[in-house]
């Protein structure tokens, strides 16, 4: 009992450190010097100004007082060197002369991980079906921690922890390896798994594998992931994710969309499962996600 009442504590105490790192890494992002402005190129980027505004352009001038922006749709904007809070590669696309930003929760589908990871110094916070709180962050370009509980103060049970580190990442494939561990009432569980992601940040196909553990305790047979997403406009995706689940116990569907802002998402759809013949359908999805340092 003490063995797996230490393991509760550690989990609950990297639960509160991911809640805490996605509350302070804006924070730390913010309190950077100015950034360094690329040289003029085709390169596409986003340009975070002073009074939170943001433009999506290339760079076509710069000196040491000014800097000359040309915008996706084809406007040139003069700023002031000092206006300039961030700048990066644009995450997102042109599609037919309109930018489409990149998705602000594409680390995950509904619930499972995606290949992907966030970025050094990202971080979101959301909810699952409204009532379940969750928080992840980035704290390099390829690891990740993430944790969620029903509420955010009190009693963090049932809670869960868990990592996922990238490793393969091409412009076409993202391969990560990652685990999660569930808590409750002083007992200890989890799945281990790997996924991958293939294609783009407009169409991509998921598919991952997971071992689920108690303990030491390891099941024999996996359970399997398939999933997929498709951006449809440049504000909604398509998302499906589905799993057979290990010892044929059955299976679990979902799909439905996913509304896309700058930092804010929103995901509506349904679920349902199948075991023993019996079909059970269709429970509804509703989740939020808002992300920070992008």
């Amino acid at each position: 009992m003490t063995r797996i009442e230490n393991r509760s504590s550690r989990a609950i105490g990297l639960l509160q450190g991911v809640l805490i790192a996605a509350a302070l890494l804006p924070a730390a992002i913010r309190a950077q010097e100015p950034p360094e402005i690329p040289a003029p190129s085709d390169t596409i980027y986003e340009v975070g100004l002073a009074d939170g505004s943001m433009i999506i352009g290339r760079i076509t001038e710069a000196d040491p007082q000014r800097v000359v922006i040309t915008t996706v749709g084809g406007g040139t904007l003069e700023i002031d060197r000092s206006q300039i809070r961030s700048i990066r590669a644009a995450g997102g696309q042109v599609v037919d002369g309109q930018y489409w930003q990149s998705d602000p929760a594409d680390t995950r589908l509904y619930f499972t991980a995606t290949g992907r990871t966030l970025e050094a110094g990202e971080a979101y916070i959301g909810t699952y079906l409204i009532v379940l709180p969750f928080a992840a962050a980035g704290l390099t370009d390829r690891i990740m921690v993430y944790g969620g509980a029903p509420i955010f103060f009190g009693e963090l049970e049932p809670y869960y922890v868990g990592g996922k580190v990238q490793v393969v990442r091409t412009p076409s494939v993202r391969a990560s390896i990652g685990t999660l561990a569930f808590g409750v009432d002083d007992d200890l569980a989890g799945i281990a798994f790997g996924v991958g992601t293939f294609g783009s940040e407009i169409t991509a196909f998921s598919a991952g594998i997971g071992f689920f553990y108690t303990g030491d305790d390891v099941a024999n047979e996996p359970a399997f992931m398939i999933g997929g997403e498709t951006r449809v406009s440049r504000r909604m995706k398509l998302i499906t994710e589905n799993y057979i689940l290990p010892d044929a116990v059955g299976a679990l569907f979902s799909g439905g969309f996913r509304f896309i802002g700058d930092r804010f998402s929103a995901e509506v759809g349904v679920f349902g499962g199948a075991a023993d013949g019996e079909l059970g359908c269709c429970f509804p999805l509703i989740n939020f996600n808002y992300a920070f340092g992008r």
